[in-house]
């Protein structure tokens, strides 16, 4: 089941809410596993059992690791290093299937949904516990509730147990926190059904059309509507689960903070899924050294850490010339920027972002190596292209002009500045109520599109 389904809209949510709602505060955890069990069976029916033995593994590992506090450290840490390795290398399984296994056979061992989310959460749990930034916790439900909990199995936000245990152990549900998370969960249904969608059928017909018969310009227009698309329905994703959060007395964190905004390319990682850089940044760079080693440590943790969120998003050959590049761009602006003149800067900045992501990104869109040389060769135009129709990406913009001009504007602040100042009044609340049945039209019409990010 995905957010942006009729099914999840009109039958699941409201249907649990009211239980939800009616139960006693001691027993809304019960009812918060148990929902987020029919929601991720809905999509993954076989899958909940290995979602089920994680939680389970993790329980017992986080007590069991807690226990050998006054015990000897080796024992603590063979502990801890064997519950790590066990759900690391269910994640590496499923991560490799699909390219050491033959074609035909990998196509049987699909992605379980959320798993690297709910993975990552499990291994901060534990690392916590370990360390002793955390007690084991001693009530599977509660441990349930952070692991499974619907609002943010799918796609995240990564959250650490320590961020969100008083929430676990007690919350409060109330009508503002209620209306506030209605309208962000609407907001971001409008971004992803209104605008995501509707770039991605643009993306779709440059696909089809054939790398290798469009223009330079179509090239270009392509690589900035794939960036777009894939923002607007992620931070869509996260603004739907933000909402879904506090509509359940939660109150998650934000994924997004303006990325297109962002000045060089390390800025612009701080602001796009962040919750993932923190986890990365206090998991694995930091422990590793961080910074303050020298540059050769510094340069060997940095592609450490974007080897790693490669991996992360996919064992094939262009999600690690993604990440690598980045980790390229991330080092020489450590080596030749050290005064951050670039973000610094207000003009060459920007300019110098909306040229190098859409970029990195087409390599993140296009799994097929030689297709992706194809399509660097039109952007760049140094390969010839094949019965290309003149005047393409002039059609392009006549039919998506508008689409795109609502994406760039939506890609700056002033966008969340508009929302939040109309968002509580009367035009505001009427322009979200609008927008709302556009998307169930939409949905109904073109079927739900499932989110990007459900494929990590």
């Amino acid at each position: 089941m995905i957010f942006n389904s009729i099914e999840f809209i009109l039958y699941f949510l409201p249907v649990f809410l009211v239980v939800y709602y009616i139960t006693p505060d001691k027993l809304k955890n019960y009812i918060l596993v148990a929902g987020s069990m029919v929601f991720y069976a809905f999509g993954e029916p076989w899958y909940i059992f290995l979602l089920m033995g994680s939680m389970a593994l993790a329980f017992f590992s986080g007590r069991a690791i807690s226990q050998e506090r006054n015990s000897s450290k080796k024992s603590k840490r063979a502990l801890y290093i064997l519950a790590m390795l066990l759900q690391i290398l269910l994640l590496l399984f499923f991560k490799c299937a699909p390219v050491l296994v033959r074609v035909s056979a990998a196509k049987s061992i699909g992605l379980p949904l959320g798993i690297s989310f709910y993975t990552f959460q499990i291994l901060s749990y534990l690392t916590d516990v370990y360390l002793g930034r955390i007690q084991g916790e001693r009530t599977f439900t509660d441990l349930a509730v952070y692991i499974s909990m619907f609002p943010k199995i799918s796609a995240g936000p990564i959250v650490g147990y320590g961020d969100i245990a008083g929430e676990i152990k007690k919350r409060k549900v109330t009508v503002v926190n209620f209306d506030d998370g209605l309208k962000t969960f609407l907001y971001g249904l409008i971004l992803k059904v209104l605008l995501a969608d509707k770039l991605s059928i643009l993306w779709h017909e440059i696909q089809t059309a054939g790398f290798v018969s469009i223009s330079t310009p179509l090239a270009w227009i392509g690589a900035f509507t794939f960036s777009m698309q894939l923002y607007f329905d992620f931070y869509g994703y996260s603004l739907m689960a933000i909402g879904l959060g506090k509509m359940l007395g939660f109150s998650l964190p934000e994924n997004f903070d303006n990325p297109y905004m962002a000045k060089s390319v390390r800025e612009f990682y701080r602001r796009w899924h962040i919750t993932l850089g923190k986890w990365f940044t206090r998991y694995v760079y930091i422990p590793l050294g961080g910074s303050r080693k020298g540059i050769l440590k510094t340069i060997r943790n940095l592609a450490v850490v974007w080897f790693l969120t490669s991996f992360w998003h996919g064992a094939g050959i262009n999600f690690f010339a993604w990440g690598m590049s980045l980790c390229l761009f991330i080092l020489l602006e450590r080596i030749l920027d050290r005064k951050n003149l670039l973000e610094k800067s207000h003009v060459f900045g920007h300019l110098y972002i909306l040229f190098v992501i859409p970029l990195t990104w087409v390599c993140f869109a296009i799994s097929d190596s030689r297709e992706m040389a194809v399509y660097f060769g039109r952007l760049f135009g140094f390969i010839r292209g094949t019965n290309v129709k003149p005047g393409d990406y002039l059609q392009t913009l006549s039919n998506y002009g508008f689409y795109l001009l609502a994406g760039g504007f939506f890609c700056t602040p002033l966008a969340g500045k508009v929302y939040d100042k109309i968002k509580n009044n009367i035009f505001g609340m009427f322009a979200l109520a609008v927008l709302f049945w556009l998307c169930i039209d939409s949905i109904m019409k073109a079927g739900n599109n499932p989110f990007m990010y459900l494929r990590f």
